[in-house]
């Protein structure tokens, strides 16, 4: 027996899975099916980290530059010392 299984997700997100599995020949709702059994037999789910867009790239870096530089750094602090550090700023 099936029955309707309603989700919210993003607009932009459902539309681009639907043309991908579209172009794979799939229905969307037969890709989730498989999802979800594979997420009952494995007991796990899968999430995969997006890649950082290149603003986010770019502060990675230069925060990789002051940490080797020394530069704007603070702690190591206990919960209640950053609290307090955080306080002051």
């Amino acid at each position: 027996m099936n029955t309707t299984f309603l989700i919210k997700t993003d607009k932009t997100l459902k539309t681009k899975a639907q043309r991908l599995a579209r172009e794979m020949g799939l229905p969307l709702s037969t890709l989730v099916n498989n999802y979800l059994k594979n997420f009952i037999v494995e007991r796990q789910a899968t999430f995969v980290a997006p890649m950082p867009n290149k603003k986010t790239i770019k502060a990675i870096e230069e925060a990789r530059r002051d940490y080797k530089a020394g530069k704007n750094i603070s702690g190591p602090f206990t919960a209640s010392e950053f609290i307090n550090h955080l306080k002051s700023l």
